[in-house]
């Protein structure tokens, strides 16, 4: 299992080099627990994308403690997903403001196949599409033993693993209540039920590409860049 930081940057850089990124969109996609978030904010710093994280939203509004992130704390600690308006309707507003930059890459969003086609709809807006929905995968068995093990420490958020990424004796750790077992058993019955039909939407338009979750964060990274490389830039 692939959990080290050992990021090759003269490849990443190279690969960078060959790659005109203006007004590119992508779609991560992948369980929980399969690093869509590590590999978003790498490929948005690499290629110069803004990135647009669900969780990052809703984590700013659960800390401003507006209404709406006091229902999305509530919805995220009993394991449960927000619902599609609510979620559409902030990223609607996120679209907004980047469309005239870089381009973006989606971390977390869509989630289903209404989201899928409200994407598209809200890009069509600005004359944009979804160019690449690049698809981290990772077995089940794999997503529980990494997400269980996670440990976070209490005073500087700075986040371990019990088997990978031992905590020292001192840290003062706790579990997230999203990485306890039943929380992340309903997370991967989320996925197979409402993301995994989705991906034939993506597939049917020759927009998907299987990546192996299961590789090193340094290989996820190269292989992640040479696709893109290649499929949206051949």
């Amino acid at each position: 299992m692939g959990l080290k930081l050992n990021l090759n940057y003269e490849v990443m850089t190279s690969l960078y080099l060959s790659v005109n990124s203006d007004f590119m969109f992508l779609v991560m996609i992948g369980p929980p627990g399969a690093g869509k978030g590590t590999q978003a904010k790498r490929l948005a710093e690499t290629l110069g994308l803004s990135h647009v994280s669900t969780g990052e939203i809703f984590r700013q509004n659960i800390s401003r403690k507006t209404e709406l992130g006091l229902r999305v704390k509530e919805l995220l600690e009993d394991g449960t997903l927000v619902p599609d308006d609510l979620t559409i309707e902030l990223v609607q507003d996120k679209i907004d403001q980047l469309v005239n930059g870089s381009g973006a890459i989606f971390d977390g969003f869509p989630r289903n196949l209404e989201q899928a086609k409200a994407l598209d709809d809200m890009l069509l807006l600005h004359d944009k599409g979804v160019d690449l929905a690049p698809l981290i995968n990772l077995s089940d068995s794999n997503i529980i033993e990494r997400l269980t093990g996670r440990r976070t420490d209490k005073d500087t958020g700075k986040i371990y693993h019990l088997i990978y990424d031992p905590p020292p004796d001192n840290a003062n750790v706790e579990q997230r209540s999203d990485d306890k077992r039943d929380t992340v058993l309903r997370r991967i019955e989320d996925y197979h039920q409402s993301t995994v039909p989705m991906l034939a939407y993506y597939d049917d338009r020759d927009l998907l590409c299987e990546i192996d979750g299961d590789n090193t964060i340094d290989q996820v990274t190269t292989a992640l860049l040479e696709v893109i490389r290649g499929r949206v830039f051949a």
